[in-house]
């Protein structure tokens, strides 16, 4: 008798083991460490150091919705000063009127951030590098986009 008084305690109590594991499981696929991000943040400088003047912003989003419906941690690369934000904006715009200089500048952003994505820890956290959108509530509009294992933008190619 004192068993069947037990069971549904047990069945509860499992529950919530189960589901804690779980939880663990789940946040730690998308956390990124305080050290792991530091070194993301630090090749990302050494990467970005070659573009002539252009001081870079680095903001960290957790728990952000992809396109693939997945929480990833975001990592949104801008340029500090909004002179520089608009002639990345002008320079990602050329892309379309077949500007040579254009292409290979955003190439070039492009190859950079997907070499640092490739030292990400997995594909959980992405880096995105552009400019900020003039409506506040787009944020940054991405001209370089990379996880671990894929350029989510495709490097353009040069022909």
């Amino acid at each position: 008798m004192k068993k069947l008084f037990l069971l549904p305690f047990m069945d509860i109590l499992l529950l919530l083991v189960t589901s804690r594991a779980n939880n663990i499981s789940k946040t730690s696929n998308t956390d990124l460490t305080a050290e792991k991000y530091t070194e993301i943040i630090k090749n990302l400088k050494k990467e970005l150091s070659s573009i002539n003047d252009v001081s870079w912003n680095f903001k960290k989003s957790n728990d952000v919705t992809n396109a693939d419906i997945s929480k990833v941690t975001l990592i949104e690369v801008f340029p500090k000063n909004e002179k520089d934000s608009l002639s990345l904006m002008d320079t990602y715009i050329s892309l379309g009127s077949k500007d040579k200089e254009a292409k290979s500048t955003i190439t070039e952003l492009q190859k950079k951030v997907a070499k640092v994505a490739r030292t990400l820890p997995n594909d959980n956290v992405e880096i995105a590098l552009g400019f900020k959108s003039e409506q506040k509530s787009k944020g940054v509009i991405p001209v370089a986009k990379s996880i671990k294992s894929m350029d989510a933008i495709p490097i353009n190619s040069s022909k």
